[in-house]
């Protein structure tokens, strides 16, 4: 999906420069979506790594 959004925005880019600020709202959108994306996947990856080193030090499960 972070491809995809990354993608559109340089397709977006390049209608800007070919037909001036129409596109700029939907780049703008389009470049939030790409942060949140990005955002979400960092706290899945900290969270992971918590984990992760929480088991590792040998301490009881998650989960229970």
């Amino acid at each position: 999906m972070i491809e995809r959004i990354e993608r559109a925005l340089v397709l977006l880019a390049y209608f800007i420069e070919q037909d001036g600020d129409f596109w700029v709202p939907m780049y703008k959108k389009l470049e939030a979506e790409l942060q949140e994306l990005k955002n979400r996947e960092d706290t899945k990856a900290r969270a992971r790594r918590r984990l992760m080193a929480y088991s590792a030090a040998g301490a009881l499960k998650a989960n229970t």
